[in-house]
């Protein structure tokens, strides 16, 4: 009887182990994109996130996500480029980079999650902290569940700079002025901490 127990035991937990997924993930060190996009009167102009730090704590069920119940996101301004040093140099000015050296995202309560199969979709309500001003913003994402586990999870979001009291940046003596509108893009590779241990 107790050797029967036992192999029950052993059985619900080989079952859970692979019906299940870790909680916690970060950010894997390649296949990710943060594209910062915009305007001016002369030329749309881009910028990327070139390195940058992300953790996200979820509930899940079986194959499914359920909620996120923490997201912290952070990178510096001086990480951000563009195919030009002028334009560089500008945007970092802009953002105060010196004093502010840091841009962060937190969550701030638990986010629902529809999932359908190993599709899920849902929005992040949280703070963004840019040159030393926190705003709460609505970031609205969608993703998947890879084989391995991984997530992939993309959106974008459209902020103003004024918002967080940025003065878009000017140059060639305000020739060239850059639109208060701005637009973010990701898409992210998550992997739990077990799997990227394995990348180390």
């Amino acid at each position: 009887m107790k050797s029967r127990i036992i192999r029950v035991l052993m059985l619900t937990i080989a079952v859970t182990a692979m019906t299940s997924f870790e909680k916690y993930y970060e950010l894997s060190k390649e296949g990710n994109e943060i594209l910062i996009s915009g305007t001016s009167n002369l030329h749309d102009w881009k910028m990327n996130v070139i390195e940058s730090i992300c953790e996200a704590e979820f509930d899940t069920e079986a194959l499914r996500l359920r909620s996120i119940n923490m997201v912290n996101f952070s990178c510096k301004p001086t990480d951000i480029k563009s195919n030009s040093n002028l334009m560089d140099r500008k945007t970092y000015d802009a953002l105060k980079a010196d004093k502010f050296p840091v841009i962060k995202f937190s969550l701030s309560s638990e986010t629902e999650i529809k999932s359908d199969d190993r599709k899920f979709s849902g929005n992040l309500k949280g703070t963004l902290l840019v040159a030393g001003l926190t705003k709460q913003v609505e970031i609205p994402f969608s993703g998947n569940v890879n084989d391995d586990n991984s997530l992939r999870v993309e959106g974008s979001v459209d902020l103003k700079m004024s918002d967080f009291k940025v003065s878009p940046p000017t140059a060639l003596l305000g020739t060239l002025k850059t639109g208060d509108l701005i637009s973010i893009s990701f898409s992210l590779k998550l992997l739990s901490k077990s799997l990227s241990a394995l990348e180390v």
